[in-house]
């Protein structure tokens, strides 16, 4: 009971979170346009702020590991709050970097505290896959809400308030996670963790395949949530409009991810439906920027939902399987170093297309370049089916 209590109350602070996350990273783009800055500009924003977030994920999932997941997300939402206050107070190209460094460094504590404390809350086998499921699920619905809220409060009364609302989201979360009782500590003493062990934990061939899979998608959600509302802003649609459009991603993977194991089943087991993810996500990377219509931007705005609703949580439990609970902490801050390595690279490899050539064909060689990571996936699996794990 107690246990279902805290995953309740964990999903429901996680919630609030991404939905103030999913805020900034909506205003980010809006606001970074109306001080002066391009689209390259913005791509190498983004890049820059992934790159502290990439050097503290694996020494933070350590610390997870050594002093438990709830105080360091704890940690997480309190610094989050505080760096967030100089923007509000004087909304500017210089405090809105700020923000996002510094919110996307302490994200690092929320996301892998999260996800070692959802393993150590589930069962085994299909009752972790469920318990991450039903977390991502809540995580989606905050993803939802967000960008919408950002774009209305924008559009209705201005950028100080729409920041206001990020601040407010992050407090809240706060007092929510405040009331979770586990801590999700490993129970043995921790090792310092040794880089040789990150080398040790990729050679596994289910973690190499959840990592692949979980840093390709995340390669395409940056270039997708970076670049999407410029490419909307430059067909003359308002905040709020695409604002709704980008919930609909989320939207896609809330309806998906309760019936995630069903799924799973369906297409054959997890490693096949990975593979799905990342042919999902190429396509609806190429298909946003060749849709004539925002009805039709918003069809292949659903289909990328949905693939990256089902890539996220799979990996995360690929990997929570693979490894004892002891460097659990650990091994998920190894796959979110690479996620944010994805982040540090995609904003800015092919950015040149924006200024030369335009959004579009920048949008297709990333569409191009995940489809490869497919490719790569197929031979992994194939060889992980022929010589076992």
């Amino acid at each position: 009971m107690n246990s279902r209590r805290d995953l309740n109350l964990l999903s429901a602070a996680s919630a609030v979170a991404i939905a103030g996350w999913s805020m900034l990273t909506l205003l980010l783009p809006l606001l970074a346009l109306r001080f002066g800055a391009g689209a390259g500009d913005i791509g190498v924003l983004v890049a820059g702020a992934s790159l502290l977030p990439l050097l503290l994920a694996v020494p933070i999932g350590t610390g997870v590991d050594r002093w438990g997941a709830r105080r360091v997300m704890l940690l997480g939402f309190a610094g989050t709050t505080v760096a967030l206050l100089p923007m509000v107070a004087q909304p500017s190209l210089a405090w809105l970097v700020v923000a996002f460094v510094v919110g996307s460094a302490l994200q690092n504590g929320f996301i892998i505290g999260a996800q070692a404390l959802i393993a150590a809350l589930g069962a085994d086998g299909r009752g972790r896959e469920a318990a991450y499921g039903w977390w991502t699920t809540a995580m989606a619905g905050g993803q939802v809400v967000g960008p919408i809220a950002a774009g209305v409060l924008l559009d209705a009364f201005g950028m100080r308030p729409a920041l206001a609302g990020v601040v407010v989201a992050f407090a809240a979360a706060l007092v929510l996670m405040r009331a979770v009782r586990s801590r999700g500590r490993s129970e043995t003493v921790v090792p310092p963790f040794r880089w040789r062990a990150a080398s040790r934990l990729l050679r596994d061939r289910t973690v190499g395949i959840a990592v692949l899979t979980s840093t390709a998608a995340v390669w395409a959600m940056t270039i997708h949530a970076t670049f999407l509302p410029v490419h909307l802003e430059s067909l003359s649609l308002s905040a709020a409009a695409i604002g709704a459009i980008l919930s609909l991603r989320s939207l896609a993977a809330v309806v998906i991810r309760p019936v995630m194991p069903q799924v799973v089943a369906l297409l054959g087991g997890r490693e096949r439906t990975v593979v799905y993810t990342l042919v999902a996500l190429a396509l609806a990377l190429a298909g946003v920027v060749a849709s004539p219509s925002p009805w039709a931007i918003g069809l292949w705005v659903v289909l990328f939902g949905a693939g990256h609703g089902l890539s996220q949580p799979i990996s995360m439990v690929m990997v929570a399987d693979r490894v004892a609970a002891r460097e659990r902490g650990a091994a998920l801050g190894v796959r979110l170093m690479l996620n944010r390595l994805a982040q540090v690279l995609a904003p800015v490899a092919f950015v040149w297309f924006a200024s030369g050539v335009g959004l579009p064909v920048l949008f297709l060689a990333h569409a191009a370049l995940v489809a490869v990571a497919s490719l790569v996936l197929v031979g992994w699996t194939r060889r992980a089916a022929t010589h076992g794990p």
